[in-house]
This record gives structure tokens, sequence and C-alpha cells, in this order.
């Protein structure tokens, strides 16, 4: 079954009709995507620029994804829309930053925005693109449990937690 996002086919199958049924073959020349987490924080920008690095020396595809929570639905109508109106606007501003950086590139890419838990819907979204690789950025928390952290544990495939380049003394 071949899925169609956006206008582009995202099966990894090609279906192809022979005389006497239709044949279902692998396409062996997809290349997996590099899933990039990003948020627009700082250790977003660095996950954005170590998945460039290496999308641009493996000759991959990058896939950026925005996850964001939602507002609540009990603000009522007007209250909703505006924030969610913003949060909308927010997450195509990181995402057309990162697709921006890695045009520069010379990177194939692509962004994507979705809604629910970022520590689930990162790790559900690199298992349906079948993802080479999962980048994400790596801040410090002081409460709670870090997003990173949660990708980690929960991911089938390699994780690259990036973070910012040590300073010398």
């Amino acid at each position: 079954m071949s899925t169609i996002v956006g206008g582009v086919d995202r099966s990894p199958w090609r279906v192809s009709v022979g005389q006497d049924r239709p044949r279902l073959t692998l396409v062996q020349d997809r290349v997996a995507p590099i899933v990039v987490a990003v948020d627009g924080s700082t250790a977003s920008g660095h996950a954005v620029d170590a998945a460039v690095r290496l999308a641009a020396k493996l000759n991959a595809p990058l896939t950026f994804v925005y996850v964001r929570r939602g507002p609540p639905g009990f603000l009522g109508t007007p209250v909703f829309e505006r924030r969610l109106t913003k949060e909308l606007a927010e997450a195509r501003r990181v995402i057309d930053g990162a697709l921006l950086r890695a045009a520069r590139a010379g990177v194939a890419v692509e962004g994507e925005i979705l809604e629910g838990s970022p520590r689930k819907r990162i790790v559900e979204f690199a298992g349906d693109r079948n993802a080479r690789l999962l980048v994400v950025g790596s801040r410090r928390r002081r409460l709670g449990r870090s997003v990173s952290s949660a990708v980690v544990r929960a991911a089938r495939r390699p994780v690259l937690v990036a973070r910012a380049a040590a300073r010398a003394a």
C-alpha cells in the first residue's frame, strides 16, 4: 500500500501491473532520511547543524519535525484559536529556519509539524519514515525528564544527541 503525504509517495514499495496480476516490489533507490527534532531552542540549533553536516557527507535527505503540544481545549473558542494560530506560526518559523539552513548546504530537505507528546511523536515519526538516524538536541533540565533521554530510550534506531561544542580554555 502506497502512502501519499503532501503529494510525495513515501512508501518503500512500488506496485507494478504485470500480465497476470499486480506485483509488489521493494524500491531500493530510496535513501532513508535523517529525522531531526527541532523546537527553536539553542540545543535544537546544534541538532540542525550536526544533522546538516551529516546529511551533506552521507548524501542523505533530511526531515525536520516540530512537535507541539497544542493549547488546552478548555480555554474556549476565541482564546484557543488565538493560541493555536500563535503556536503554528512559531512552529512554521522554526521549521522554515531549519529548512533554509539545510537548503544553503545543498541538502534535500522537508519539514513536518506534528501535535502530541514530543517524546512519543518523534519516535513514532522516525519509525513511520524508516529513518536511518534520529537527531535531537540536548539541554540541561533541572526539573522533569528530558525529551532527548526519553527518545534515546524509546527509539529503535540510532540516535545522535547533539550538544554545543566544548569551549577551549
